[in-house]
């Protein structure tokens, strides 16, 4: 029997469950694709409540709730318009994160939560998005026809790591 997913906007209530989300998601998910320093640097212990509200207040935030348990979150950083190569003013906004809970990966939560982005992101006409994407990240945002921009690397403590700046332009 499966669960019932539901998509809704995060509520303050969510934060303490969302910070677990991505701490397990980088921690035990994200093992595949980086070292145990490389997570222990990204993801050192459980963040508080305050830094993730702090986070989240200027962005749009979508969570996966399956029976009263957040299985993953994504967010929408706000709105920039920039001049494209037309000259014509183009909406630009950033997938700043994407989670899931390692008990839910493969079962279809970043792509519930993605869509959900998406269509908000074509009501406020937003013509382009961009996003950070891990290593595990990657293939889901290629999937969702994003393309690589540059691979980067960020020194944390004595690690560094890589990832990657991806764009995809919005059809309305």
């Amino acid at each position: 029997m499966s669960k019932e997913r539901r998509v809704r906007l995060l509520t303050k209530a969510d934060v303490g469950q969302l910070a677990e989300v991505f701490h397990l998601s980088i921690t035990q998910a994200a093992a595949s694709h980086y070292s145990e320093e490389e997570r222990a640097v990204w993801s050192p212990a459980l963040r508080s409540d305050d830094e993730w509200l702090l986070r989240l207040a200027p962005t749009v935030t979508w969570v996966a709730e399956e029976e009263a348990f957040i299985s993953g979150f994504i967010n929408l950083k706000p709105t920039i318009e920039t001049l494209g190569s037309d000259g014509e003013p183009v909406l630009s906004a950033e997938v700043d994160c994407l989670f899931t809970h390692p008990s839910f990966v493969g079962k279809g939560v970043a792509s519930q939560l993605y869509q959900c982005l998406e269509q908000y992101a074509i009501a406020q006409q937003i013509s382009e998005l961009t996003v950070e994407a891990s290593y595990l990240a990657k293939p889901f945002f290629e999937k969702q026809g994003y393309r690589v921009l540059s691979k980067n690397e960020h020194s944390r403590a004595d690690q560094v790591l890589v990832n990657f700046s991806m764009r995809k332009t919005l059809e309305f």
